[in-house]
């Protein structure tokens, strides 16, 4: 048995429960016992003194015959009585054989109550329970009885139930501990099957779930807690392997690149500007490279919550006029125009380095996506109708737009809604997951409307720190 688990510790625990319960119980049950004894018998010696009270009341009111000694031991009713009476000159006036061994009697009458006192003495090792209480033996003359009642048949049966609950307890106790040890056994028998079905979900098998009873208990909602952890595991796993799969996909192309622009510039002796341009093409494919290991970098450091975001009060619309600054010799080299509208003094807490970085992939995917002539347009204003003010950054294109099956994929990374893309515009799909996380690292979100020739409007909620002038 092994005692660190947790069967053998319920069980423990349990019979630990059960001594401390069996002992208190006993001890209750026995200290009533005694206590009823005491109280039976004491009745009972009460109202014997009350019945030798009428009785020397009624004897001395009458002129006596003959000494009360001799009337107490013919009366019929007190006769056989174990019972001593002394007045308060100490003179024993009548001592029954029995009582000759209860000890001293008090001869001052005036100290004890008139209900007397009860005490247990022991004669010849047997328990009695004596009364003594202040009688009246005449007029003016004042006196002390004790009445007294064996009551060793009385503790006798309480040895015998104190001998049973002691020897008896050990045995109740083993064989509650059995079953207890039993019952736990069946009770954790489902975990042991939760733990082995665990242990046995691996990288091969992450779709595996632990069955669920129907029971509706703590263990049910424990293997569907559990069930929900795999679930969420498998998509991170699918989601890494995936997201490794693109990035080797991703490097590939480029290194290869460098690689053969390389290896044919040595092949041969070749011209100065044959050498000129295949370095051209290495520092291009290089510098594709590095901007997308950067982006790895950045969404791996996310996903581990080691951004480096700064939280502190910016002012979005500056973040937003200097994004749009970067972003204007592009525009102008394409031929598209592009146009601003910003509100004024609109701070939110937040790193303005990551909300620039998110103005310009928006910005900049939109005035890849246009064709020449097209236009680009950027408008920044405050939302008060929510219950939370928030500022609104809408960045709206003329461009080719998106279809409505690659819309609701954006945002994933290294998705493309047209595959050949990546050859034309250089894009790796990682720009627009970034410019997600760069959001919701905000408190805010990105929501995208876009129809198939129509152009696109990506809209940022952002909520406002602060107050707004």
């Amino acid at each position: 048995m092994n005692r660190r688990s947790i069967r053998f510790r319920l069980t423990a625990w349990y019979a630990l429960i059960l001594a401390a319960t069996f002992a208190i119980a006993g001890l209750a049950v026995w200290w009533t016992l005694r206590s009823s004894i005491h109280e039976t018998v004491d009745k009972d010696l009460r109202f014997r003194l009350q019945a030798l009270r009428n009785y020397l009341q009624t004897e001395t009111a009458a002129p006596q015959q003959e000494p009360i000694s001799e009337e107490l031991e013919e009366d019929a009713t007190l006769s056989g009585a174990r019972f001593r009476i002394i007045g308060s000159d100490g003179r024993w006036v009548y001592q029954s054989p029995e009582a000759t061994q209860w000890g001293e009697i008090p001869t001052n009458a005036s100290q004890l109550p008139i209900k007397g006192t009860i005490q247990t003495v022991r004669v010849n090792h047997r328990p009695v329970r004596v009364l003594s209480a202040p009688v009246q033996l005449g007029p003016a003359q004042p006196g002390v009885a004790q009445i007294g009642m064996p009551i060793g048949a009385y503790y006798e049966m309480l040895d015998g139930f104190t001998w049973t609950v002691v020897l008896a307890s050990p045995l109740v106790l083993l064989l509650a501990s059995v079953g207890g040890y039993w019952m736990s056994r069946r009770a954790l028998e489902p975990v042991d099957q939760i733990a082995r079905t665990a242990e046995a979900i691996g990288a091969q098998n992450l779709s595996q779930r632990l069955p669920l009873r129907g029971a509706g208990d703590e263990l049910d909602r424990l293997s569907a807690t559990l069930n929900s952890m795999f679930a969420r595991l498998e998509a991170a796993f699918r989601q890494i392997t995936q997201f490794t799969a693109d990035a080797s996909h991703e490097l590939r192309t480029p290194v290869a690149i460098i690689r053969t622009t390389a290896e044919l510039a040595r092949s041969r002796q070749r011209s100065e500007e044959d050498y000129k341009k295949a370095l051209d093409s290495i520092l291009t494919e290089s510098e594709r490279t590095s901007r997308l290991i950067e982006d790895l970098m950045l969404l791996a450091r996310a996903d581990a919550g080691a951004d480096g975001i700064v939280q502190e009060s910016v002012d979005i619309t500056e973040s937003l006029r200097e994004a749009c600054a970067e972003v204007r010799v592009l525009a102008e080299y394409k031929g598209v125009r592009l146009d601003a509208n910003m509100s004024a003094n609109c701070p939110i807490l937040g790193d303005s380095q990551a909300l620039r970085r998110l103005f310009v992939i928006l910005l900049d995917n939109a005035i890849k996506y246009t064709p020449p002539g097209g236009e680009v347009g950027a408008r920044l204003a405050m939302d008060g109708s929510a219950s939370k003010p928030s500022a609104v950054i809408e960045i709206r294109d003329t461009g080719v737009g998106i279809s409505a099956d690659d819309l609701p994929h954006v945002f994933e990374r290294f998705y493309r809604a047209s595959k050949d893309r990546s050859r034309t515009t250089g894009g790796a799909g990682l720009g627009l997951s970034i410019a997600q996380w760069i959001a919701t690292r905000h408190g805010g979100n990105i929501q995208v409307e876009s129809s198939l020739g129509a152009g696109s409007v990506f809209r940022v909620h952002l909520p406002l720190h602060g107050s707004t002038g």
